[in-house]
């Protein structure tokens, strides 16, 4: 049932709403507009409908002019919407290794599950620059629900992957290995040093990995 539900959600307007702002540290309604094809009316309507079922919160955000604007961002009820890849059964999983043959288990089988990633990954990056490379990378990841993208900051004059959603959180906040080991993974395919910064705000996620000489 929650599946179908999902689909049908994946196609509709207040999807694209969901993943615009999934994409952001918050956006009022114009700035939703100015990103779908939608009247001003319609995104407040459908902001307003996620909002009562408890999809959205707002708060009103300083503007550097004026009085503070209304802002919408995502509850922690709204990650069922994005891809999370069985993380409650994965983490039960690891807690029965844990249980069964030690506390060494757990980081061991993440361990090798994180070389075979590398393997694979590093036979599909395509590109001979770190810009080309880091393209690649964020596409790759992209499809794999961690809702990714490149981009060049030009402040710190720095190749940047960040990142709106992890399938992989739940677990990661059980198993802190996880994030050394997601670190790794970054280093090791594109061959350079990387800085990660982590955001949570409310139920927005922003992972930003800065890319290092």
């Amino acid at each position: 049932m929650k599946s179908k539900l999902l689909r049908k959600l994946a196609k509709s307007q207040k999807y694209l709403i969901l993943a615009e702002i999934k994409r952001s540290q918050g956006l009022s309604v114009s700035q939703l507009c100015e990103r779908i094809n939608l009247s001003y009316m319609g995104v407040k309507q459908h902001c307003v409908a996620l909002e009562k079922d408890g999809y959205l919160d707002t708060w009103r955000r300083p503007k550097g002019m004026g009085r503070p604007e209304k802002a919408y961002r995502l509850t922690l009820m709204a990650q069922e919407f994005f891809p999370s890849e069985h993380t409650n059964f994965t983490g039960e999983i690891l807690k029965s290794l844990e249980q069964v043959y030690g506390p060494a288990a757990p980081e061991k089988i993440l361990y090798q599950i994180y070389q075979n990633l590398t393997v694979r990954l590093q036979s599909k990056i395509a590109g001979h620059t770190i810009e080309e490379r880091a393209r690649s990378f964020a596409a790759l990841r992209d499809q794999d629900g961690y809702m990714s993208e490149y981009y060049f900051n030009p402040d710190i004059q720095r190749h940047q992957i960040i990142e709106y959603n992890s399938p992989i959180l739940t677990v990661a906040d059980q198993f802190k290995i996880l994030t050394q080991l997601e670190n790794n993974l970054i280093e090791n395919v594109l061959s350079v040093r990387v800085q990660r910064d982590e955001e949570r705000v409310s139920g927005l996620y922003k992972c930003q990995f800065t890319l290092l000489d």
